[in-house]
């Protein structure tokens, strides 16, 4: 996914400083997005020459910030992308390719590679599963408060509002939500798969099948 569509999404919901921008995307979203200040930084200026963000600058403890905010082209832009069905194709990795030629590799080399990654994956299984199980819990309570905040600005009520064709602010953060947790829910059945297909090769692996 574009950086500069993750940042759009971002400012959607209200205007941040890139710091701040950066802070979400490694909590939230260091899977499907790069993080590096220097990444986010070319992604903001594409924006800013497009006009779908804009920039203010304002002093907090002695520290001159930049903030930006999404346009009215930004959010007709967002708009446009968002309903987008996925594109297969980018959804390809680079790092899963390793798999194809690994037979070149010694079977001890193999055997190392594949338990490595098993372990690699049940790390991310377990980080996974408690993440949803704090999202179950708060879910109803995340809504709310995001709901609240949302109305207190006119601008970000228009702009979900213009995005989602949702008629309420409420039932807009509800959608949101909801697919963020399926997001969730996706992660957790696709890492559960690719864990019972490795183990099965390095059953075989163990075993001397060939």
């Amino acid at each position: 996914m574009p950086v500069e569509n993750i940042i759009l999404s971002l400012l959607l919901f209200r205007a941040m400083t890139i710091y701040e921008m950066r802070t979400y995307i490694q909590q939230n979203l260091s899977t499907v997005c790069s993080d590096s200040l220097g990444s986010m930084q070319i992604a903001i200026k594409k924006l800013l020459e497009k006009g779908y963000i804009s920039v203010t600058e304002f002093v907090d403890n002695n520290i001159l910030k930049k903030q930006y905010s999404i346009t009215a082209e930004g959010v007709k832009y967002y708009k446009n992308w968002v309903g987008t069905p996925m594109n297969i194709q980018k959804m390809k990795s680079m790092e899963e390719g390793k798999l194809f030629f690994l037979g070149i590799a010694p079977g001890e080399k193999r055997v190392a590679f594949l338990e490595s990654y098993i372990s690699d994956l049940e790390g991310e299984y377990t980080k996974l599963l408690a993440i949803k199980d704090y999202v179950n819990k708060t879910q109803k309570t995340v809504i709310e408060r995001n709901t609240k905040r949302i109305k207190e600005d006119p601008a970000l009520v228009r702009n979900l509002l213009e995005v989602s064709g949702e008629k309420s602010v409420e039932q807009a953060v509800t959608n949101i939500d909801n697919y963020q947790l399926y997001m969730l829910e996706y992660g957790l059945e696709r890492i559960k798969a690719d864990m019972d297909f490795y183990r099965k090769i390095l059953k075989r692996e163990l075993k001397g099948d060939k």
